[in-house]
């Protein structure tokens, strides 16, 4: 089983690119502390996370550099030969779900009204956002991020109790 999960904070804004066919890419990379048993030290490791379709859109429109996120996906290793004929491994993640857990005060941005908790691109209530590689124009999906949106339609008025 490949299966990765990785807490960290953005260390730049994501680069988003589109394909000819229109399939859209964004890169990062996030910043994670790891500590060392021996002197309580702790030392950063930088991992390039990669995501794709429509998440991608997302992930480049409504995350930021400084944004603690979580992302859950699976560990790639490319394999190439650079131009002194040595053969190269580049590690990166590519991501299957990916949340943001907070938004960093003091960032230059106008928070109101906006939630600084976890956000979805399908609008669900578990908080993560699934990939969606098919680039199938006719796949919509919602953004909203009100999960209670549709509870007055399961209320009685008879049940509340006031």
């Amino acid at each position: 089983m490949n299966l990765v999960t990785l807490i960290g904070r953005l260390t730049a804004d994501p680069e988003l690119k589109f394909f000819s066919s229109g399939t859209a890419i964004s890169k990062g990379t996030i910043a994670i502390d790891r500590s060392y048993k021996k002197d309580n030290q702790t030392v950063t490791d930088f991992i390039p996370v990669e995501v794709w379709g429509k998440q991608a859109e997302y992930f480049s429109t409504c995350f930021q550099k400084g944004y603690l996120i979580a992302v859950s996906g699976s560990l790639h290793i490319d394999r190439y030969v650079d131009s002194d004929g040595n053969n190269r491994n580049f590690a990166k993640i590519v991501v299957h779900k990916l949340m943001r857990l907070n938004i960093p005060k003091g960032n230059g941005l106008d928070t109101s009204g906006v939630d600084n908790g976890n956000s979805t691109l399908s609008g669900s209530s578990d908080s993560s956002a699934d990939v969606d590689n098919s680039n199938d124009a006719t796949n919509n999906t919602s953004t909203t991020n009100d999960p209670q949106a549709n509870l007055t339609a399961c209320i009685d008025d008879e049940e509340i109790p006031f």
